[in-house]
């Protein structure tokens, strides 16, 4: 019988030391990603943890009541699909037409205030996605009831803070905060937060 090459060693093992070195060379996900949902999926659970510090960039320009503060938190919140089956009293009658609307985060208050946030990273807001969030907070004003109230909705933009946006689209929203805002206030994921402000355009 010829002989066989080792499975440890010789080349064998030199390939396999190559093949470690390219992926040692790689960049991690998290360094490469320009998707929106990254970054807020890392920003949501610090929410969860902590809201405080998000809270208080939001309340100052929302000028909400000191004592108002964060009693839920959603991530790619499918408001109008998950609430109808789950709780059929927060919508009683079908909203199929809203039911792929996405919501990046929610923030539900104790004065039964709720806040939509849009976020963006590598491109700005499209104006599509701004005229379904707005249908979509008349919509769960509308379902609103004593049993189940809701004071207000306020629609916060998330973006880079290198993203000009134009007056008519800044109107759309109650408040806007940038990724470089968020990475001063949650500064053990600040790089993340930075590459987010960063990447816009790119």
């Amino acid at each position: 019988m010829g002989s066989r090459e080792p499975r440890y060693g010789g080349k064998v093992a030199t390939n396999a030391g190559a093949k470690m070195e390219v992926l040692m060379s790689v960049r991690k996900w998290e360094e490469i990603t320009r998707e929106e949902r990254f970054f807020t999926s890392v920003l949501f659970r610090e929410v969860m943890c902590e809201p405080e510090p998000f809270w208080h960039l939001l309340g100052q320009q929302l000028k909400t009541s000191p004592d108002v503060s964060v009693v839920d938190v959603g991530f790619e919140v499918c408001y109008f699909r998950d609430a109808y089956h789950a709780e059929p009293r927060l919508i009683p009658n079908r909203q199929a037409h809203l039911e792929k609307q996405t919501f990046d985060m929610v923030l539900w208050l104790s004065d039964h205030g709720t806040v939509i946030i849009e976020a963006k990273a590598q491109q700005g807001f499209n104006l599509k996605q701004l005229n379904m969030l707005d249908e979509s907070r008349k919509t769960m004003l509308e379902l609103a009831s004593p049993e189940h109230p809701l004071k207000r909705i306020d629609l916060v933009g998330l973006c880079s803070s290198g993203y000009q946006l134009r007056e008519s689209t800044a109107r759309r929203f109650d408040a806007l905060v940038r990724w470089k805002e968020i990475a001063e206030a949650y500064p053990e994921n600040s790089r993340t937060y930075i590459r987010a402000d960063q990447i816009y355009g790119h």
